[in-house]
């Protein structure tokens, strides 16, 4: 008797571990479709290079301390 309840025992474990790791795999499938789904502006990054002359020259011509822009707003105005 004890040794069908220690099989069923680990039978039911087995069965557990196994239905959690099918819920982990179900939810992240489903996350990344989500995440597909709901492309937004932030997934994208552009960067490029730029010499110093050019970002000199925005300092001296373009930059104003006065503006209530960031100078980051300024120079993506300037550019």
């Amino acid at each position: 008797m004890g040794l069908f309840f220690a099989s069923m025992g680990v039978f039911i474990y087995f069965f557990v571990i196994v239905y959690i790791d099918f819920i982990r795999a179900k939810e992240r499938n489903q996350f990344v479709d989500f995440d597909v789904k709901t492309i937004s502006a932030g997934d994208y990054a552009v960067e490029f290079d730029i010499n110093e002359k050019s970002y000199d020259k925005f300092k001296q011509e373009y930059f104003l301390d006065t503006n209530p822009m960031s100078e980051m707003a300024q120079f993506k105005q300037y550019v």
